[in-house]
């Protein structure tokens, strides 16, 4: 009997990462059609858990973070 694996192959663009990752996870919620909700909400946290944790590094090291609406100076 045939094994039928959904799969998605990936090619990013490293330069525009939002608008890639972005782009995968549209790619990805049809696969779940029932859990879109679960999944952005998964994702969300996983990114507010990263964005504490750079607070966190800020904090110990005295650095300032790039403001999230402001271009890198080299763009």
């Amino acid at each position: 009997m045939a094994i039928i694996q959904p799969k998605v192959f990936v090619e990013l663009n490293p330069l525009d990462p939002v608008a890639e990752i972005c782009a995968v996870m549209m790619a990805l919620i049809p696969y779940q059609p029932n859990h879109e909700e679960d999944i952005l909400i998964g994702v969300g946290k996983a990114i507010e858990d990263r964005l504490q944790a750079l607070r966190k590094e800020v904090k110990a090291h005295g650095e300032s973070v790039r403001e999230p609406d402001r271009k890198p100076k080299d763009q």
